[in-house]
C-alpha cells in the first residue's frame, strides 16, 4: 500500500508558485480577452429603417459580432477579430437585401476607419 501511494505521489506533477508566472498568465488572458475591434463603414442604398434593421439582424447573426450601430449610411460594428474579420462583415452587409427586394444585393460598402 505504501508503495502504491508513493508511486502515485511521484507521478503527480509538481507545481511551484511564482508571482512572475502569475503575471505571465494574466498578460496572456488580457491579450485573449481584448481582441475586440471596432470599424466604421459607409453603405449605399440604406433607404429606410427596415433596410438598416435587416443589415443589423444579419450582422448580429454572425458569431463574434458584439455591437452594431447604424446611423443613416454609417455602420459601426464592434466585433471579436478572432471569430470574424472585417472582410466577412463587409460581405454580410453587401449580401443583405432591402425591404423592397430581399434578394437584391445593392449595398456597397466603403471603410471609414
Amino acid at each position: 500500500m505504501k508503495r502504491m501511494i508513493l508511486a502515485l505521489l511521484m507521478a503527480l506533477p509538481i507545481f511551484t508558485y511564482s508571482k512572475n508566472t502569475e503575471k505571465v498568465y494574466l498578460a496572456e488572458f488580457n491579450v485573449l480577452a481584448n481582441s475586440d475591434t471596432t470599424i466604421t463603414l459607409t453603405a449605399t442604398e440604406m433607404g429606410c429603417k427596415t433596410d438598416a434593421k435587416m443589415v443589423e439582424i444579419a450582422l448580429y447573426r454572425k458569431s463574434g459580432v458584439k455591437k452594431v450601430v447604424i446611423d443613416g449610411d454609417n455602420i459601426t460594428v464592434t466585433f471579436n477579430s478572432k471569430k470574424i474579420t472585417a472582410a466577412q462583415i463587409i460581405s454580410v452587409i453587401e449580401n443583405t437585401g432591402t425591404c423592397e427586394d430581399p434578394n437584391a444585393k445593392v449595398h456597397k460598402v466603403k471603410s471609414k476607419s
